[in-house]
């Protein structure tokens, strides 16, 4: 808290109403939590110090994922849910982005290798995770708990559901991992 308050108190600046600045990553990896970012980054959530979670990202968002030091964008949406565009914003704010579609489906071996390895990559951090409501993220993330993590299907299910889990996914955790 004293790093945040020190910072606070020397050289951020207000951007409508919340306060950004490269310090917010109080240990140079870390990402901020959820009172400290816009409405532009719906449903946000600090999974831990390192990663984040979210819904949609509003165009706008790129500039704040900017000033909150995020490094790596991990987008879970289909193609034709405006993944270019939104690469293209990401990018030109030097974020590193990567685009893995995952449907309302279980997901392939490939799909979930590759989430474990962009999750525990810390070259990646600080990292958000996001797709457009935070149910894909959720369910792939409790996936991840159960399988890769060791946790309980119950805890990884609430977790899910902290992240945005609904009960179509999570009726699909349940018939796929009891």
């Amino acid at each position: 808290m004293r790093a945040i308050f020190s910072f606070l108190l020397g050289g951020s600046f207000i951007f409508s109403g919340w306060v950004y600045g490269a310090a917010l990553t109080v240990s140079n990896a870390e990402v901020p939590f959820g009172d400290l970012v816009s409405e532009q980054i719906y449903h946000y959530n600090r999974q831990t110090p390192q990663i984040a979670t979210a819904g949609r990202l509003n165009p706008s968002a790129a500039v704040e994922l900017t000033a909150l030091g995020f490094k790596m964008i991990l987008d879970l949406r289909l193609p034709d849910e405006g993944v270019a565009d939104e690469r293209a914003r990401l990018e030109s704010r030097n974020l590193h982005y990567y685009n893995l579609p995952i449907g309302y489906v279980w997901p392939n071996a490939q799909q979930l290798s590759i989430f474990k390895t962009m999750v525990e990559d810390q070259k990646n951090y600080p990292l958000l995770i996001h797709c457009m409501s935070g149910n894909r993220v959720g369910f792939l993330w409790a996936i991840y708990q159960v399988q890769s993590r060791h946790t309980s299907l119950e805890a990884a299910i609430l977790q899910g559901k902290t992240i945005g889990l609904k009960p179509d996914l999570e009726n699909l955790l349940r018939k796929n991992l009891h």
